[in-house]
This record gives structure tokens, sequence and C-alpha cells, in this order.
């Protein structure tokens, strides 16, 4: 596989008669001065008109790059061309910065489209000094994060990735997470819709389940309790059940039935792609947002199946509370909370103790005694009938083995997922992601001794961004809209 070996680049780009590169002012420039570089191989065509959007933005990095970089110069960028004739690529060459095989070698061009799997253009392969593919993605990469998006190697990708989804969660809001272009609302189980702007300003719980699991339908009861006491509490709070079923939707409904909150619909794209963005590895789970929207929880589950209503909100803060590892004081006058107890510690257990409220110390019969498995003991006041009963707490022990929730997106397969495929006469056909039809003005058929590469454009997701709008030509031009998916 091209993408696994390692590559000779002088090998790749020359020929039996060529040992050069030219630039677009008739130069030569010796192959051999590239070794030890990055090199980005460029396909594309003047006839595109992703090629024509996306060809400035290359143009722009390179040139910032070896500003930048003047000192090492160690990146080159190639243009292997998929334009129609010799006037062609040297009007759509002129405007190029870089290096490119010369237009009639379509011998060494045929042979770089078939090693690197071309389905569609534009397309930026990234090999590193060492002769390894560093990236097949430098188009949207380089879209993306420009500059920024240099040496492209699996670790800055994974970095910048990392920096993009650290900055959405900086501005997330509860209307960037539950809405999307197409849907403002949320459902409930009376088929009702609600606005996603009900929702801001209190704290939300977005539960991911997915309706059959064992796990999961523990838990929902337990968490239909806690939402119901909440409720006739008059608290701020709401949950979203976020389904993870994408196939029948009778068992969502059915589980949906006997959940008291509300809902993204059924096989929604937000579902999946919430998953993702909150890195929900195993079910059910309960990610807790704040009035400002923001990230309070990434799993209150375990918080929930400890200490019930008396979790809440659910925050980590409330967590260490509940856990011995915050001290506060009492207060005597009816002002203490859950947060304001004092912390006790014996030899072999722990103590929570609160006092008599009229200044007394507690006796036995005004506290409960619940043991934890630890060898904690919890001892709670009983001035106001708040004391905590066994039948108040559930306590449940999972199996240790975890839950994988894996996702398949909306399962389309994008470009690097695609398998190359070779018919008996070496025919290699690249078929365009504008409409899902190949227009026969939009190709270049290129005949060797041995076979022909079709080429037509668009890039689908890759060549697909606010940029890649309708292109309207001249008179003398062929007319053509471009969107991909839009």
């Amino acid at each position: 596989m091209a993408f696994d070996a390692v590559h000779d680049i002088s090998s790749l780009l020359s020929s039996e008669r060529r040992d050069f590169l030219i630039r677009n002012n008739g130069d030569q420039v010796k192959i051999s001065s590239l070794i030890g570089k990055r090199v980005g191989l460029y396909f594309s065509a003047g006839w595109c008109p992703p090629c024509r959007l996306f060809t400035p933005k290359l143009s722009e990095f390179y040139k910032e790059l070896l500003a930048n970089n003047s000192k090492n110069n160690d990146f080159e960028i190639i243009f292997i061309s998929s334009d129609r004739d010799a006037l062609s690529f040297k009007a759509y060459f002129s405007k190029m910065p870089w290096l490119s095989i010369p237009f009639d070698d379509l011998e060494t061009q045929k042979k770089l489209k078939i090693l690197f799997q071309l389905r569609s253009i534009p397309y930026l392969v990234v090999i590193d000094g060492n002769g390894k593919v560093s990236s097949d993605d430098g188009v949207n990469l380089v879209k993306e994060f420009g500059v920024d998006a240099y040496p492209f190697t699996a670790d800055r990708k994974k970095q910048l990735l990392a920096q993009k989804e650290e900055a959405k969660k900086n501005t997330q809001t509860i209307t960037s997470v539950l809405a999307s272009a197409s849907r403002n609302y949320l459902v409930s189980n009376d088929g009702k819709q609600i606005p996603v702007s009900k929702l801001e300003g209190k704290l939300i719980g977005l539960y991911f389940s997915l309706p059959g699991h064992e796990h999961c339908e523990d838990f929902t009861p337990k968490l239909s309790e806690v939402y119901n006491k909440l409720k006739k509490k008059d608290e701020n709070f709401e949950i979203v059940f976020v389904s993870l079923e994408e196939e029948d939707e009778d068992l969502f409904d059915e589980a949906f039935e006997s959940m008291p909150w509300l809902a993204l619909p059924f096989k929604d794209e937000k579902c999946q792609k919430l998953k993702l963005y909150f890195d929900v590895g195993e079910i059910p789970a309960l990610v807790i947002t704040g009035q400002d929207g923001r990230t309070l929880n990434p799993n209150a589950v375990d918080l929930i199946k400890q200490h019930g209503i008396d979790a809440y909100p659910f925050t980590p803060k409330k967590h260490d509370v509940l856990h011995g590892k915050v001290e506060a004081s009492c207060g005597c006058d009816g002002s203490k909370n859950d947060d304001d107890k004092t912390m006790e510690e014996t030899k072999d257990e722990k103590v929570e103790d609160s006092c008599g409220c009229d200044g007394s110390s507690k006796k036995d019969d005004d506290k409960t005694m619940e043991e934890t498995k630890d060898g904690n003991v919890e001892v709670s006041c009983g001035c106001d009938g708040s004391s905590k009963r066994d039948d108040d707490k559930t306590m449940e022990e999972t199996k240790d083995r975890k839950v994988e929730v894996s996702c398949g997106y909306d399962g389309s397969k994008n470009d690097g997922d695609e398998k190359m495929e070779e018919t008996k006469d070496k025919t290699v056909e690249v078929s365009c992601g504008c409409d899902g039809s190949k227009n026969d003005e939009d190709e270049k058929m290129e005949e060797t001794k041995d076979g022909k590469v079709e080429v037509s454009c668009c890039g689908c997701d890759e060549s697909k961004n606010d940029d890649d709008q309708k292109m309207e030509e001249t008179k003398e031009e062929i007319k053509e809209g471009c969107g991909c998916k839009g």
C-alpha cells in the first residue's frame, strides 16, 4: 500500500528520460534536490471549480510557510496535472509558485494517480523527509488550519483537532449543543415540540442511552425517580434523552414513553455527533451542563446511583462533599445545607456529623447510620425530617466490564475509507462528488499503452467549505455548479 510504504522521492517523480521538475517560467529543478524534504503531491486541474478555489489558498499557505521557514526551506509542492491539454496546463500552472511534473509525462502522472488511489480532486498527499506518507488529508487541513497544519503529521492533526474542540467547549451553549441547522426544537413523549431556547439558563442532563440495553434499563427508573423529586421541588433542571438507537423506531418510542423528560428526535443527526463530542465511551451516561451551557460533569451516572437526589446538582464539587473531601461548618439556624458538614475521622472510618439544631449534641435516635462498602459511616441530622433512610439510597454495583458504544456517524465513507478497484484493462475511474454523476466534459482521458485514467472533480466532503459555492463562468466557459452535498 502506498500509504504504508517508504517511497524514494527520485524514483517516485522521475522517468527514464527525465530527472527534473519544472517551474512555470520553464526552469528545470533536479529531483535530487528534494531528497530529505517534505513533499506535497498536489493533484489538480484548471477545469475543476473546487480546484480553482483551493489553489489560491494553497498558494497563500505555501508562500507564508516559506517566509516563516526560510532558514530550513524543507517543504516543496509538486503539481500533478489532470488538465485537458498543454495550453490549459500552462495557464493553470502559471498561477502556482511551486514545481510540476511536465505535462507531457503522462506515464508518471498516471503512475502517481494509481499509486495514491486518486478518486477526486483537489487532493494533497504529503510525504515526509523519510519517504513515508504523513497525511492524505492535506486539502482539508490547509482549508481549516492554514499554515498551522504544517508539518502535516498525525500528532499535529490530533493537536489541532483537540484545540478546535476545546475552543468549541469554551463557547458552548445549550443551543449550540442541541440545535441544528434544520431543527431548533426537542420533542416530548406526547408528540409536542419544545423550543431548545426554553432550556437556556437551566441545569441540563444529557442522557445517553440505548433502549433495550441492560444497564440502561436498570438506570432509567432510578433517574426518573430523581427527576420527578427535583421537579416537585421546582428545581431549575431538565433532562434530554439522546438515544443511540438508530434502527428500531418502535424500540425508541417504547423506551421514550416511560421517560418524563424531553428527547432529541429518533435518529437525529445530533445524537451520534454529541456522543463523539462528549467522548461518551460507556452507557448509560449523563453529561451535566451548567446554566451557561458549559460542561460541569462528563458523567453523573455513578453519583446518582450512589446518592440519588442528594447528589444534586451532580457537580464534581458535590461529589467531593459527599465523599468527605470537603470540610464545612454547621449553621444550627436552619441555614445548613448538604455541603455544610463537619467531617470527623476515626482510626478506621469516617463519620459525617451534623448538629442537633437546638445546641445539643445528637442522640443516637436522631441519626441514621449507613455503612458503605469502604467502611464509611454517614450521619445526618434528623431535626427536620430530612434524615436519610435505607430506602432513600440506591446502592448498585455494576459489573467490571465497560460497554463500548461505537459510532458510524452517518455511516458514510469518506475518501480515505475507499479502496481502488482496477478493471482488467487497468482503467481507473475517479468519480465526481458534485452531484454524484460524471460530466463528459469534466473528464480527461489519458491514453497509455496499458489503459486509461478517468479523473473528474470534486472532493465531496474534502472539497466542500464555505467557498465551494456555485461558480458562474463567462460565455467562453461551461457554467458549472458545485457544492457536493450542498
